[in-house]
C-alpha cells in the first residue's frame, strides 16, 4: 500500500468523507467522487497540460477540435470533418448549434481566437502554444461562420490528429479576463462546468446547455497525492474512483466489490543512451547487447501484472506509423555477453543513469534493469534528480559527463515528435545518428498519409536495429472503481465524462 502508514491513510479517508458531504436535499443526485494524484497547478487554463491526470478537469470543461479514436485516427469533436486543400492548407467544418456554458456561441471566431492567442508571443509560452509551433501551424482564418482555414509553414499530413489537443475556450470570456483570470473561471463547451474550485478539490456540475449531456449530475475531483490514501478512500466508500493505483492492490479492491481497470496510456517508456560523448554505448553492438540483457516480460509481470507487452520501437499501437512487424528484443543474456565480447568488453563496464520520474514503480523498474545488466557485467548506477533539473539538462545545458543514460518517456500519437529531441538537430544533442537524418526528413515532409505511415514505419524498423536506448513498453495505468460505478472508460488518454454513470440502485 505504499509508504503511507495505515493510520495516516485512515486520517486521509476521514478527510475525504468531509470533502464529500452532500446536503440532504441533493441526496437523490448522481454524484461521482474521483481521487486523483494531483490537480493541475495552472487551474482551468485550457492551453496547459497534455496528459492524465493533469488534463482531467479540462476534459470535463472543454472540448477539442478532434477526438482520437481507439484506432489512433482523428474523429469528429467540435470539428465534424476536414479536408486538405493543398500541402499547406486545411479546411475544417465546425459543429453547429454548440454553445459555451456562459451562453456564447461556438463558431469559427472562437477557433480563430484560440489559435491567434497560441501563436502570439504570450501564447507561445503555453504548452499547447509550443505544440502548435511544433506542428508548423502558421495561421487560421474564418471562411464563414462555421468553416475555418488553417495554414501550416510546412506540410503536415496528419494535422487532424494533432488538433485533438486544441481545446477551445469561450472567446469573449477569455478576452475579458485574460489568461490568468480565465484560468480561475474557465468556460468551455464540455459536459460539465465548475461549481467550486479550491486547492484540493474541484466540484463540477452538469452543463445543461452542452451538446454532450452527461449522465451524472455532479463530479467531484479530489487531490489525494498518496496512493495508499486513494486506496483507503475507495475502500471506505468516500471515493468512487481512485486513479493511478498499483496492480498488486487488485485482490483487496475486488474483495471490497470493486474492480481494477487497466489501460495503456499513449506514452512509451525507454532508457535513452547518450552517444554524443565517448563511452561503450557509441558501439551499436553494446546497445544491442543491453537490449538482449533485460528480461522485460518478467519486469512487466512483476511490477505491472503483465498488463502490457514489451516493445521493440518507440511508438505504441495507436500511434501513426507504428510498425506491427517490429518484434521486441528477446531476453538472451548469452547473446548479450557475446556481443559485449565482440565489441571489446568481455568483462563489461560501468555506467551511470539518471531518473527523475515519479510514476508508478519508476525506481523499481530501473533497479530491475540494473540487476539484469549486472548479470552480464554491466554495472549501472542509478541517480535521481529533480524534474526541473532534468528539464534543464534536456533543454539547456546538456547532460553531465558522468551520465550516459537517462529514463525517458515520449508521448502522443505521432512518433516523429520523439525524433525532435532524439536526433542530431536537437538544441543540445545527446543522441545523433547521421544515417537516420535523411529518413527523419523524408518522413516529416511526406504529405501523402500512407507514404508518411510507410516512412515512419521504416524509420522505426531502422531504429530497432540501431537502438538509441533500451526499448521498454507502453506505460499502463490502473484505476480502481467501486461497485456502484456502472461505466468508466479511458481511451487515448481521455476519460469519457459524458458516459460516466452509476448503477440505478445507487
Amino acid at each position: 500500500m505504499g509508504s503511507l502508514s495505515k493510520t495516516s491513510a485512515l486520517v486521509h479517508a476521514v478527510a475525504l468523507c468531509a470533502y464529500l458531504f452532500v446536503p440532504a436535499q441533493a441526496a437523490a443526485e448522481k454524484v461521482l467522487a474521483i481521487g486523483v494524484p494531483m490537480l493541475p497547478p495552472t487551474r482551468g487554463n485550457p492551453h496547459q497540460n497534455v496528459s492524465l491526470p493533469g488534463t482531467l478537469p479540462l476534459q470535463a470543461i472543454f472540448d477539442s477540435l478532434t477526438r482520437i479514436g481507439t484506432d489512433g485516427a482523428a474523429g469528429p469533436a467540435l470539428a465534424t470533418d476536414w479536408e486538405a486543400i493543398d500541402r499547406n492548407t486545411w479546411v475544417l467544418s465546425l459543429r453547429r448549434d454548440v454553445m459555451f456554458s456562459n451562453g456564447e456561441s461556438f463558431d469559427a471566431a472562437a477557433v480563430i481566437t484560440a489559435v491567434d492567442y497560441l501563436l502570439s508571443d504570450a501564447g507561445k509560452s503555453e504548452t499547447l502554444g509550443t505544440h502548435l509551433s511544433r506542428i508548423h501551424v502558421s495561421g487560421a482564418r474564418a471562411l464563414d461562420s462555421h468553416r475555418v482555414e488553417i495554414t501550416t509553414a510546412q506540410p503536415n499530413a496528419i494535422l487532424p490528429i494533432h488538433l485533438d489537443f486544441l481545446r477551445i475556450p469561450a472567446p469573449a470570456h477569455f478576452a475579458a479576463l485574460g489568461q490568468e483570470g480565465f484560468a480561475l473561471d474557465p468556460i468551455g463547451t464540455g459536459p460539465f462546468v465548475v461549481d467550486a474550485w479550491t486547492d484540493g478539490q474541484i466540484k463540477l456540475i452538469e452543463n445543461e446547455t452542452a451538446w454532450r449531456i452527461p449522465k451524472l449530475d455532479r463530479v467531484i475531483l479530489i487531490s489525494v497525492p498518496d496512493q495508499a490514501a486513494r486506496l483507503q478512500g475507495l475502500l471506505s466508500g468516500s471515493l468512487d474512483v481512485a486513479m493511478n493505483l498499483a496492480p498488486e492492490e487488485r485482490t483487496v479492491i475486488e474483495a471490497a466489490g470493486g474492480r481494477l481497470i487497466s489501460y495503456a496510456n499513449p506514452n512509451v517508456s525507454y532508457l535513452q543512451f547518450v552517444t554524443a560523448k565517448e563511452s561503450p554505448l557509441t558501439d551499436v553492438r553494446v546497445r544491442r547487447a543491453l537490449n538482449y540483457a533485460v528480461n522485460k516480460q518478467l519486469i512487466l509481470d512483476v511490477l505491472f501484472d503483465g498488463a502490457i507487452a514489451p516493445n521493440g520501437q518507440i511508438a505504441h499501437p495507436q500511434a501513426f506509423g507504428y510498425n506491427p512487424d517490429i518484434a521486441p528484443y528477446p531476453y538472451d543474456p548469452d547473446r548479450a555477453k557475446a556481443l559485449l565480447t565482440e565489441a571489446g568488453y568481455p568483462n563489461g563496464f560501468a555506467m551511470a543513469s539518471l531518473i527523475a520520474g515519479n510514476g508508478a514503480n519508476d525506481e523499481e523498474v530501473q533497479q530491475l534493469i540494473a540487476a539484469n545488466l549486472a548479470r552480464i557485467g554491466v554495472h549501472m548506477e542509478i541517480q535521481r534528480t529533480t524534474f526541473s533539473k532534468y528539464l534543464e539538462f534536456m533543454y539547456q545545458t546538456g547532460y553531465p559527463d558522468s551520465f550516459v543514460a537517462f529514463a525517458m518517456v515520449t508521448s502522443g500519437f505521432d512518433p516523429m515528435h520523439g525524433f525532435r529531441t532524439r536526433s542530431c538537430n536537437w538544441i543540445t544533442p545527446y543522441y545523433c545518428d547521421e544515417a537516420a537524418m535523411p529518413m527523419i526528413a523524408a518522413a516529416e515532409s511526406a504529405f501523402d498519409p500512407e507514404e508518411r505511415r510507410r516512412l515512419v514505419g521504416a524509420l522505426l524498423a531502422y531504429e530497432r536495429n540501431y537502438p538509441p536506448g533500451i526499448f521498454m513498453w507502453q506505460l499502463p495505468a490502473f484505476d480502481a472503481v467501486a461497485a456502484r460505478v456502472k461505466t468508466y472508460a479511458v481511451s487515448a488518454d481521455v476519460l469519457d465524462f459524458r458516459e460516466l454513470d452509476l448503477n440505478h440502485e445507487n
